[in-house]
């Protein structure tokens, strides 16, 4: 793990220590196996890296695996089922469905000592088939975790997945709409962020720092900056901020634009996508998009420095770029999706918007 020096004592200003190691005393010997696609890059990765260590520190053993799968082909299925859960009308070919369960079940074999393990959290969907390949021992449980939004889900992934999920002990989701399945127990449990990871610390950022950050872009930190931080996906509203930045620069002429992120390792549209963003502010000297290396001390110096922070989804899980603003102490703008209004208390922390025209405005 990236942090496994995290220890729960760092977070007694926030909860009650004491009660929390009492609650977690009923779990001592369990054990617990987190499996989720990548080890770095998107949300359940950045979720994973420093839960893991915080459960451990609670007297209870959590493992984190992540399947080593080389067959990029495999991540074009995954990425599509994932495009099927935001809406894409496109069904699995036999092909794409068949690719899918034999990974599943060479993944499975690697698995020698899975019945080791009492809970097993199936992150999303790209492992939750090795469920058909993994019996179930007696008292072990099975929890299928949903990070994504799923509220417009097409029919035939619906179809493909939900008898998996059926086998699942429960299922949990970040808000009550991406609910899938109503013959398992569902439980509610939005994600979060650290306020002391390093991508968080206000105290480990300094002018220079933010200043070096920005005008590594060529941009001008003295000057405003509306950005837009993100993994680079067609869901996540890239376009939609240079729309809004277009539209405010005709009143505020000096104001610049930064659309940055990463890819996920399991994304194979990552780089067709981002070509598409960067030709679109190509013409603009003031706009910049540019993917950066996987670095969270980055990430913090460029939301320290930003004026604005946009999260303008059409799809969202939850989008916790917003809840790391916060912490910032960013004004966000942020559409009306999945779990980003959650994060926000309109005309105070930011505002939630539904269209460009009021993204513009309330810039």
């Amino acid at each position: 793990y990236q942090y496994k020096d995290v220890d729960i004592s760092l977070y007694k200003e926030f909860v009650d220590i004491d009660e929390l190691l009492q609650q977690a005393a009923n779990l001592k010997g369990i054990k617990v196996l987190h499996i989720n696609a990548t080890p770095k890059g998107g949300g359940v990765a950045a979720i994973l890296q420093r839960m893991i260590p915080l459960l451990n520190s609670l007297g209870f053993v959590n493992h984190w695996y992540v399947p080593e799968v080389t067959d990029v082909n495999f991540f074009m299925v995954t990425k599509k089922q994932h495009n099927m859960f935001q809406g894409l009308q496109e069904p699995l070919t036999e092909q794409e469905k068949q690719l899918y369960w034999e990974v599943q079940q060479k993944v499975a074999e690697t698995l020698g000592n899975w019945d080791d393990y009492d809970i097993i959290f199936l992150h999303d969907t790209q492992f939750l088939g090795l469920i058909n390949y993994l019996p179930k021992r007696d008292a072990q449980k099975y929890i299928y975790r949903c990070h994504i939004d799923t509220t417009t889900a097409a029919p035939d992934i619906k179809d493909f997945f939900l008898p998996l999920i059926e086998k699942c002990d429960s299922a949990v989701y970040h808000i009550t709409d991406f609910i899938l399945a109503d013959k398992v127990p569902s439980f509610i449990m939005p994600p979060s962020t650290d306020p002391f990871e390093p991508k968080n610390r206000l105290d480990i950022i300094t002018e220079n720092d933010k200043r070096a950050a920005i005008e590594q872009f060529g941009l001008d930190v003295n000057r405003p900056l509306l950005t837009q931080v993100g993994r680079f996906d067609p869901a996540k509203g890239f376009d939609r901020v240079y729309l809004v930045y277009k539209q405010v620069k005709e009143e505020i002429p000096e104001v610049q634009l930064l659309l940055t992120g990463a890819g996920a390792s399991d994304d194979p549209e990552f780089y067709e996508f981002i070509k598409g963003i960067k030709d679109l502010v190509a013409d603009d000297p003031d706009a910049v998009a540019e993917d950066i290396p996987f670095n969270v001390e980055l990430l913090n110096a460029i939301q320290q420095a930003s004026t604005i922070i946009y999260a303008l989804s059409t799809k969202e899980g939850f989008g916790l770029v917003v809840s790391e603003a916060a912490i910032k102490e960013k004004p966000v703008i942020v559409s009306n999706v999945g779990g980003l209004p959650q994060q926000v208390i309109h005309g105070k922390s930011g505002y939630i918007i539904n269209n460009e025209k009021e993204a513009a405005e309330y810039t």
